[in-house]
């Protein structure tokens, strides 16, 4: 056991019922965690400290047992978890629903834009757009009356269109946040191209301009993320690259059959493996990995802007074939700080 996991993920299975075409999980292992599994990487988290514990695939609803068995244990334990769910959305039911949200597991729904956008990119086995199973998934929440947030992928496909997505936030009626997640190259990633810097910059700002538009139209606040993390520094809680608990030493991604990895994008990069659940974390292993990490993303300490920033993503920065184009990622939080500051 060791007190340093601020952020542990376990992937309950590597299976899908969707197809996404940037999937950067699309490498992983088709089973499912086993309950066995699922409480041993429990132990690595801290009894006596706060902790993200977020449920991952492939899609977690897919091995919805073994979450309730975990959460079931968290409780019992009295662990002080800050549980987190990012799932397609669609296999939810009523059940499920109420579980998660009497449970206060956190629901976030991946969705990329207006169905003719979304339906582009997140597709069902058959090649199908998979928006209308999404929404109904969305549906399922809203009637019970239990609020989500968003995460949209943003790639040079649908880059022009984020601003749709505030539209469809607002319509849907339960979303409370938005997040935006830059294209990472692993897995099916590296088939598509992320969104350019000024592309990405423009985008940002028809985001927060028709925000800030539906707010005063509706009287409803829909948080964006990344605005959320800027105040979040400008308050002074939370210290550079402190999204990036690998680079912390803090992170714990564990896979359906028990492995650790320093990144939920990494799977499978034995550089990047940091021990099992079985035996636990390697602390040479882990602080291998938080040097090279850390080392790698010198360069952000010399912007200007990273007091506000807090520092880039390096599993984006690792996957992308030309490094040039890490700049989308820059340009998204620099008009984020001047929603702010």
């Amino acid at each position: 056991m060791t007190s340093k996991v601020k952020m542990l993920v376990l992937s309950l299975t590597g299976k899908c019922n969707f197809n996404c075409r940037y999937c950067y999980a699309s490498e992983h292992e088709r089973i499912c965690m086993s309950r066995e599994i699922a409480l041993a990487a429990l132990k690595l988290a801290p009894r006596d400290e706060r902790f993200v514990l977020q449920f991952s695939g492939g899609e977690p609803l897919l091995n919805f047992k073994t979450l309730q068995a975990v959460v079931e244990q968290v409780e019992r334990d009295n662990l002080p978890a800050v549980m987190q769910i990012q799932t397609n959305g669609s296999l939810l039911t009523d059940e499920m629903a109420l579980f998660l949200y009497k449970h206060r597991v956190a629901i976030g729904v991946s969705l990329d834009g207006r169905p003719n956008v979304n339906d582009k990119l997140r597709l069902k086995k058959n090649g199908h757009g998979a928006t209308g199973a999404t929404l109904k998934g969305i549906e399922i929440l809203r009637r019970n009356n239990i609020a989500c947030g968003i995460t949209c992928v943003v790639t040079a496909e649908n880059v022009h269109e984020l601003s749709g997505i505030v539209d469809f936030a607002y319509f849907l009626g339960n979303i409370r946040k938005i997040g935006f997640d830059i294209l990472r190259g692993q897995g099916r990633g590296q088939n598509l191209k992320p969104p350019t810097a000024n592309d990405m910059e423009a985008a940002m700002q028809l985001v927060y301009a028709r925000r800030d538009t539906l707010t005063r139209l509706t009287g409803v606040y829909i948080e964006i993320a990344q605005q959320e993390r800027v105040k979040t520094l400008c308050q002074g809680n939370c210290h550079a690259f402190g999204h990036c608990y690998a680079m912390n030493g803090e992170a714990a991604f564990v896979t359906s059959n028990g492995a650790i990895y320093a990144c939920s994008s990494l799977i499978g990069n034995e550089d990047f493996y940091i021990g099992n659940v079985i035996t636990g974390l390697d602390e040479k292993m882990v602080e291998k990995t938080k040097l090279f990490i850390s080392n790698s993303m010198d360069f952000c300490r010399q912007c200007p802007d990273f007091k506000l920033c807090g520092g880039g993503c390096f599993a984006r920065w690792f996957g992308m074939e030309n490094k040039e184009d890490y700049g989308a990622e820059c340009a998204m939080k620099r008009v984020s700080i001047k929603q702010v500051v």
